[in-house]
């Protein structure tokens, strides 16, 4: 008897040693190929994120420089903005004393006027004839014995009608040049005669501009970046240790397409190479990243995996012992049915027969799940709707963005009020600066509630600046009972509804388009109504925006580009204002094709 309860406890303790020597050779096992299989996964996606972020660094740089080069190209078209330059320049006019003289002073003074600028990277502006015109931040003395027409880039300006952008190069024509520009050289033609060459103009920047714009971006202590031309020559470099060897190998394997996107090696060290075209040049701009740089990371990341990977093998092999010698059989149900609840299942129960602390862990752990459940279903309800109005009200921020800033409308509203200037109409025109004005400072409140009295001040601006483009073609009218200027509304509620009828009327028929907006009040709720005679809807369109509105749907294929950037604009407003008032608020459409739109907004009274 004493044998067989000594063989059992050899036996049960050959069970657990074996149990406990497999378990512990497989954590081992499973750490080191997780650790392995993870380091091997972050090299390579650490080195796909450093090609990565260094391509947008060069693609942003290469922007930088294409923005600053542009801008150059258009100061060098300044000329044609002022018909007394051209005028001047054009000699056939007329050329006595008295003229040259005026000719000269009204030349220089537009040049002077050119660098009364925030730029101060652009020390001198030439234009070229049988004369030099010159402006300058510096004074400086024209060295007369130098021929400017024997300038390879005059030669090259003469034979093109495209601006030419000079590499670096120390001053020409003054006399004791200090600085490194490069330039920007274009033709000047006759606007009578554009066969006609009048002369050349040539823009000086000072290089250090585009110096520092290169050495913005940060590649590490071995890296950097560098500019060649399609010439091989070296633009800029801020990277130590290369020679030109180096550089032409980088380039000339950039040009065959042979580049490696897993390293190159050059001088015995391994590089990643990213490279971008720089627009409107022969500029290619190469970043050069160390993989020094990039394994110092992944040595740190190596050390922590590591080190964790010890940690968690220690603490396994605590816990295993724990539950080999005390817990593995009275847990085992209640492991199995956490694991179930890991997977997402909250269906389960736990059972025990015991009457100890496990039977007390059952019931406790039963009254959890009950809890998850009514948790997860109150966290889900609450996250939907957190999420979709932060969504809505987000897309309604950058709608009215895109509604209100967007290039075209900047564009058009600004060439109207140069157009007012020409015309001399300075009254019209300082009116709709200051209702532009208006409505970008309105942009700072798209995220609050606003008085009605604001809300129809933005779209008052709104309007009269759509008004004075479309003159005749537009009228509109604002009627709201000043009693409810005081009452809160959310921001920019009005506006995209209006620009609907903007948009479907003074943009698609040519008799004049009239918006009425006006207001009705209840003991309940106030009553915005929003009303045009445009192209109005077919039935079918006001049906499926009519039921988008009940249903609160998103707008989908079933409207075409117009009509749906219209549901697009009326859904958002009438969403935000259900999930911030209720259901009883929104929107309602009443449409008629070719008779108009009645668009009616309900909301709460609000005192702000």
């Amino acid at each position: 008897m004493g044998g067989d309860l000594i063989k059992a406890k050899l036996n049960l303790q050959s069970i657990s040693f074996k149990l406990f020597l497999s378990t512990v050779t497989l954590i081992m096992i499973a750490i080191t190929i997780i650790s392995l299989s993870l380091y091997k996964q972050y090299s390579k996606s650490l080195i796909e994120q450093s090609s990565e972020k260094a391509q947008q660094i060069l693609e942003l740089s290469a922007m930088n420089i294409e923005s600053y080069i542009d801008d150059l190209y258009r100061l060098s078209l300044s000329p044609y903005y002022d018909h007394n330059v051209i005028d001047a320049l054009d000699k056939s006019i007329d050329d006595s004393d008295l003229i040259s003289l005026y000719r000269t002073r009204t030349i220089e003074d537009f040049l002077d006027q050119i660098l009364i600028t925030p730029r101060q990277d652009i020390l001198r502006v030439f234009i070229l004839t049988d004369e030099i015109y010159k402006g300058e931040r510096m004074p400086s003395t024209i060295d007369s014995s130098q021929i400017y027409q024997d300038y390879d880039w005059y030669k090259k300006a003469m034979a093109t009608e495209e601006p030419l952008l000079v590499s670096a190069h120390l001053e020409q024509i003054i006399k004791n040049p200090k600085n490194i520009v490069f330039s920007i050289v274009r033709v000047i033609r006759s606007t009578r005669n554009t066969d006609r060459i009048l002369g050349v103009i040539k823009v000086d920047a000072n290089y250090s501009s585009i110096k520092s714009l290169c050495d913005q971006p940060d590649f590490g202590d071995e890296g950097g970046l560098f500019i060649m031309d399609s010439d091989n020559q070296l633009i800029h470099s801020n990277i130590i240790g290369f020679d030109g060897d180096a550089y032409n190998t980088i380039y000339q394997t950039i040009q065959d397409g042979t580049i490696n996107p897993t390293g190159t090696i050059i001088n015995d060290k391994q590089y990643l190479i990213n490279y971008v075209t720089i627009k409107d040049t022969n500029w290619t701009m190469v970043g050069i990243t160390s993989y020094n740089t990039i394994n110092h990371g992944i040595l740190i990341v190596r050390r922590s995996a590591n080190f964790i990977a010890l940690m968690c093998f220690l603490v396994s092999l605590l816990i295993i012992i724990l539950y080999l010698y005390r817990f593995l059989h009275p847990l085992n149900s209640i492991i199995s049915t956490i694991k179930k609840i890991q997977g997402g299942h909250l269906d389960v129960v736990f059972n025990t027969s015991s009457k100890d602390e496990l039977a007390y862990l059952s019931y406790a752990l039963n009254d959890m799940i009950t809890e998850l459940k009514n948790m997860f279903s109150q966290n889900n309800q609450l996250v939907h709707q957190i999420y979709e109005a932060k969504y809505l009200q987000k897309e309604a921020q950058i709608s009215s963005l895109f509604s209100q800033i967007q290039p075209h409308f900047i564009y058009n509203t600004l060439n109207m009020i140069s157009i007012l200037i020409q015309t001399e109409q300075f009254d019209e025109a300082v009116s709709n600066i200051n209702k532009l004005s208006i409505m970008l400072r309105g942009l700072s409140h798209i995220e609050k509630d606003i008085t009605i009295q604001t809300e129809i001040e933005l779209l008052d601006a709104y309007l009269s600046i759509q008004k004075s483009r479309y003159v005749d073609r537009l009228d509109y009218k604002i009627d709201i009972d000043h009693k409810l200027y005081n009452f809160l509304i959310p921001a920019l509620s009005l506006q995209p509804i209006a620009e609907n009828s903007v948009i479907h009327g003074c943009e698609t028929k040519k008799t004049i388009t009239t918006i009425s907006i006006t207001s009705i009040k209840s003991e309940n709720h106030i009553l915005i109504i929003i009303k045009d005679n445009g192209i109005g809807m077919t039935p079918e369109t006001l049906t499926t925006l009519q039921d988008k509105l009940k249903n609160g749907a998103e707008i989908n294929n079933e409207l075409n580009t117009s009509e749906k950037s219209s549901g697009i604009a009326l859904l958002n407003v009438h969403r935000r204002i259900q999930i911030k008032y209720g259901e009883r608020y929104g929107i309602k459409v009443n449409s008629t094709l070719d008779v108009g739109t009645t668009v009616e907004l309900y909301l709460p009274m609000q005192i702000g």
